[in-house]
């Protein structure tokens, strides 16, 4: 009872230091609470307010991310930033120092005050109206923006599907979730198809539409108090739709109106967005047994036309509000999406194991609107550590799995599966059906089948081969020609073992080894590196991540721009930042001409350029450079040393400054020299030349064969 005491000792101190504050009520513990009434005379307004602070203030509330101290006057309902139960809305700073918060907090009350109170300040974004809801239940009705047309007092019916229909806690509390599918008259709610679908396989309903043009807000009321009973819609619905309810909810709406014997009215009205208004809708239930219109008949000397014989006035029954959501596509992924070149096209996903099935998701959640997912296999339990399915999945198809776990994710995405392998199909037919309806090709699968038919299909759109090698060492992202050949090059390059789990024993084969969090560790980031190539309008490169969690956390990311030289079956992978490392020594140099030693990674004659060496000693003029040896040597038998042999020396690399980058007798000689030398060990060297000026950068690689500089395209 002292730390009781004390408390309340502390609040009575502390209020009393504003001398805008008088204490009027005995603040009391009353269950988890120190209560009490204060009253405010602040810039000549006088308001009086209850409050609450929790026992374990200057903590929040344990239910509420914000609220802390509850101030609180039902006669303050309709003006901004009041709560229904008539609690003012603010969200103090967070503060474990009492005495510090509760004289924040009365300063941000006396803050609402001033602008909601006296000045009846307006916010710059549209507040929503709160309607107190039903106690024991909810109703939730989400939609989507339609075509801004519906005209004031217009009427009819709408036609939702009741998505999930629930019970929930100990006392069985009703939840419903609808979903709305369009009107009668063709104005459709921007479902994706795939999920209309779904929605009419579950129960389907029609319900009624008003639309009143104006905020269903209570007459002569301060601020912005919502209707909550019947008899204060008289002004917003015409005696039309009043008589139509009656009859209709008397004897001419049919089951297909009702659910568990209700019928669903939203009512509609004009709200101000970014652009001009959108069309919101607020969601009423109407018990069938409840009635909310009376009759009176009209006596005849009264009546004004034959066929109308009676008078339909509403009653003072409370409203069932329950509560709706527009969850239209831009507010859905309002808070963040992929670039609209990716969420825009017709994407295809090969391969739904442990990265197509997270790419899947990361896409979907991105906002991507259409998908076909193409997997031939089932899931098994091994399936699960690492991909996104759970118990209740295996035996089933990866794609209708997945699919089932899409659908509950996005009401925007289209899809659709393929559940056979692609050799299943006529090459000729694929071409086709690829070209002329797929975009993006995400290739997951891993299997060089699948890139030997893409590397056939001369396919228009983009294609990004993914691939994580064993234990997560690396993630491979390969686009662009030659799938197949890139690959053989670039996972001879960063694979340092071999696929190592086999699933069980007998007959099968080896897959890679790598945790969920792994994997998606670096997928997350190999999206990101795509989706910002795309939003930055930069050409796709294919590209390598490697973390490195040794002395220093590490995730090292190049990207590789290609070239090829399809008639000696050559091919180039060349390091951005090695090209960039270049412009920058070539430029510092200007005007005069700079070089150095390309070093990297050879199988045959596909090479991946992986880094510079910087000469110590040349000579150099406008039209001269000469490297001579100085420590190269050196440096390259310690790399080649320390990369067991896979790191070697592949060329040279010079500058022609102000152009252009056609090689010179001289340049051809050198090569010559450098092919024929038994030190070097490389008889086919490469070439690239550097045009350079101060402002521009460009450059042409070469390879010595058969005498002569070929150049790559």
């Amino acid at each position: 009872m002292k730390a009781e005491d004390n408390t309340i000792r502390k609040i009575y101190s502390l209020l009393k230091k504003d001398k805008d504050l008088v204490i009027v009520d005995t603040i009391k513990k009353v269950d988890n609470y120190y209560k009490g009434k204060i009253e405010v005379n602040y810039l000549n307004e006088k308001l009086s307010f209850n409050f609450a602070i929790p026992n374990n203030y200057p903590l929040t509330h344990p239910n509420s991310d914000n609220i802390s101290i509850i101030f609180k006057n039902r006669d303050y309902i309709g003006l901004s930033h009041i709560n229904p139960d008539g609690s003012v809305c603010f969200h103090p700073n967070k503060d474990d120092n009492f005495d510090r918060k509760l004289l924040y907090e009365i300063k941000c009350l006396k803050q609402w005050i001033k602008d909601y109170y006296i000045y009846k300040k307006e916010d710059d974004n549209y507040s929503y109206l709160i309607h107190n809801t039903e106690s024991d239940r909810i109703d939730k009705l989400y939609f989507t923006n339609t075509v801004n047309n519906f005209r004031k007092n217009t009427f009819g019916t709408f036609r939702y599907s009741i998505f999930s229909d629930e019970r929930f806690g100990i006392k069985k509390f009703a939840i419903k979730k609808l979903f709305r599918l369009g009107f009668e008259d063709g104005k459709n709610d921007a479902w994706s198809h795939t999920f209309v679908e779904e929605l009419k396989s579950k129960t389907y309903k029609k319900g009624l539409y008003y639309f009143i043009e104006e905020e269903p807000l209570r007459k002569n009321n301060v601020g912005r108090k919502g209707i909550e009973n019947w008899n204060e819609l008289k002004d917003y619905l015409s005696d039309e739709f009043i008589e139509y309810l009656y009859k209709g909810l008397k004897r001419e709406f049919n089951n297909n109106y009702y659910h568990e014997n209700s019928l669903f009215l939203i009512i509609g009205y004009k709200i101000p967005n970014n652009e001009t208004y959108e069309e919101h809708w607020d969601l009423i239930r109407i018990p069938k047994k409840n009635i909310p219109i009376d009759y009176n008949r009209i006596p005849k000397n009264e009546q004004q036309n034959s066929n109308k014989r009676f008078k339909y006035t509403l009653k003072r029954n409370k409203i069932n509000w329950g509560t709706t959501e527009n969850i239209d596509y831009s507010r859905f992924f309002g808070r963040g999406k992929l670039d609209n070149k990716i969420t825009s096209s017709n994407i295809l996903i090969i391969g739904c194991g442990a990265l197509g099935s997270s790419l899947a998701e990361i896409l979907v959640r991105g906002g991507a609107k259409n998908i076909v997912l193409e997997d031939f296999d089932t899931i098994k339990g091994g399936n699960l550590c690492r991909a996104n399915y759970d118990l209740n999945d295996m035996v089933f198809h990866k794609t209708n799995s997945l699919t089932k776990r899409l659908k509950a994710i996005s009401p925007f995405v289209n899809i659709k599966t393929i559940s056979v392998k692609l050799n299943n199909y006529d090459i000729e037919k694929i071409k086709e059906v690829f070209n002329n309806n797929v975009d993006i090709i995400f290739d997951c699968s891993t299997d060089t089948e699948v890139t030997y038919i893409i590397d056939k299909l001369n396919f228009t759109g983009k294609t990004f081969s993914l691939a994580i090698t064993n234990n997560a060492k690396s993630f491979v992202s390969i686009t662009g020609e030659n799938l197949t050949k890139q690959a053989k090059t670039i996972f001879e390059f960063v694979e340092n073992e071999e696929p190592s789990y086999f699933e069980g024993t007998g007959c099968g084969y080896p897959t890679f080894e790598a945790n969920y969090n792994d994997i998606n560790a670096l997928l997350n980031v190999g999206v990101k590196v795509i989706n910002n190539n795309y939003s930055k309008r930069k050409e796709h490169e294919s590209f390598i991540i490697q973390p490195d969690f040794g002395d220093e956390l590490i995730i090292d990311i190049q990207e590789y721009e290609y070239y090829i030289l399809n008639n000696i079956n050559s091919a180039i992978h060349i390091s951005k930042s090695v090209l960039k490392r270049i412009e920058e020594e070539t430029k510092f140099h200007y005007p005069k001409e700079f070089g150095g030693v390309f070093i990297g990674y050879k199988s045959d004659l596909h090479f991946i350029i992986t880094d510079i060496l910087i000469p110590d000693q040349y000579k150099n003029g406008k039209t001269i450079f000469i490297r001579e040896p100085g420590t190269l040597n050196e440096r390259l038998s310690e790399i080649h040393k320390m990369t067991n042999g896979e790191i070697e020396y592949l060329g040279e690399w010079h500058s022609h400054p102000n152009g252009p980058t056609t090689p010179s007798r001289t340049d051809i000689n050198a090569m010559q020299e450098i092919a024929k030398d038994k030190n070097i060990n490389i008889d086919k060297p490469l070439l690239m030349i550097a045009e350079v000026d101060n402002i521009s950068f460009g450059k042409d690689l070469y390879i010595y064969d058969n005498k002569n500089l070929k150049k790559y395209e």
